[in-house]
């Protein structure tokens, strides 16, 4: 088969454009301070999110690999949050690496993220050649890559930014009912997704972690047999019915019952006699951005109910938190508390907050999940 010139360079054209901005993001928070090349042989995005503790932990592994190679792989850390979540969580977490928002999912959503930490690696052809958990891929992968992959492509020519718009009918679109539930596919992990966007508060994830969320408890507290712990969109408009009983509007939707039963077990106990909680004027993030910021250290807080807070804790700690106090203050507060050392912890909560925190082998209750008789 013989090929004219203007077929040749027509097919030229069509090839550039296929790849030009294989990797879409809407904003730059910053350049990358070690990559030294424009032209790279290899593009590497790290997605993550800063509620995600083992993300950074990987994305410090990556940065090491960048910092080993920096000529001819470039390394993209990419998140869906909004800019000022990212911008503030990297005032305290500062690192070399290009990191960008994708505000819309759009490249999170091409590839297919379901889990977070999670890699993409891409060739000056644009074409994915590995993927999988960020701190699976190695400096040999880095070599091996290299080497099969001659060819370089420009930055700006790789990585498009596309500058995010608010669409008005799209956002009544999304926000038009109270509540919204959305079963996704088989092949959505575990991992629980928080975001919170302008009118609504939206979870992706397992039945179980989302019923962890909306009861503020543990994992373990919630007993769900594996044929019913699908995974699932759900979406609460703020202010709402729905908001404010999440379980409940949750459980009537897919026809399910709960039960309580307590068990015995070693829990954190929270006793407070003398609250000395802060108001909502010790840290102020903004309207629209997310009220948690979880680093591996501390969580910070930005105008939560105590049972958010605990629900945070638990997680982090990996135990279940049950509050002593017969009256649970409702309102919200700020919050900074210092997790990985459990002295530093115990010490600045009876400090800052006048919370007695203890190890007790207690009572504590267990949520179990069952589908409704016919």
């Amino acid at each position: 088969m013989k090929f004219n010139k203007t077929t040749l360079y027509l097919l030229c054209f069509l090839s550039s454009t296929f790849i030009f901005g294989q990797i879409k993001v809407s904003e730059f928070i910053q350049q990358s301070s070690i990559a030294t090349q424009t032209n790279n042989q290899l593009y590497f995005v790290d997605f993550w999110a800063t509620w995600c503790g083992p993300c950074i932990h990987a994305s410090k592994y990556i940065e090491s690999l960048q910092k080993q190679y920096p000529e001819n792989f470039y390394v993209l850390s990419l998140s869906q949050e909004s800019p000022e979540v990212v911008k503030r969580f990297m005032l305290k977490h500062k690192n070399g690496l290009a990191t960008a928002i994708d505000y819309e999912g759009e490249t999170f959503s091409k590839n297919k993220v379901y889990s977070l930490p999670y890699s993409v690696l891409f060739n000056a052809q644009g074409t994915k050649i590995w993927e999988g958990h960020s701190a699976n891929f190695k400096s040999h992968h880095v070599e091996k890559y290299l080497r099969e992959n001659q060819s370089k492509i420009a930055l700006d020519k790789m990585i498009m930014t596309q500058a995010y718009q608010k669409v008005t009918a799209k956002k009544e679109l999304l926000t038009k009912k109270d509540f919204e539930i959305v079963k996704l596919d088989e092949s959505w992990n575990n991992t629980l997704q928080v975001q919170k966007r302008d009118s609504y508060l939206e979870l992706k994830g397992n039945l179980k972690d989302i019923l962890a969320y909306a009861l503020n408890s543990y994992k373990s507290q919630i007993n769900i047999p594996n044929t019913i712990n699908n995974s699932y969109q759900v979406r609460f408009k703020f202010n709402t019915d729905a908001y404010y009983d999440k379980a409940k509007f949750i459980l009537k939707a897919l026809k399910l019952n709960e039960t309580n039963k307590n068990i015995k077990g070693e829990v954190l106990v929270f006793e407070i006699k003398a609250p000395t909680f802060w108001d909502t004027n010790q840290i102020d993030w903004g309207e629209g951005t997310q009220h948690f910021l979880i680093g591996d250290s501390e969580i910070k807080g930005d105008n939560v109910t105590l049972n958010q807070i605990k629900y945070q804790l638990s997680h982090v700690l990996e135990t279940p938190i049950i509050i002593a106090s017969k009256n649970i203050d409702s309102y919200i507060h700020d919050w900074e508390i210092h997790y990985k050392y459990f002295d530093l912890m115990v010490s600045n909560m009876k400090d800052n907050y006048g919370i007695v925190v203890e190890k007790q082998v207690v009572d504590y209750p267990v949520y179990i999940i069952t589908k409704r008789g016919r």
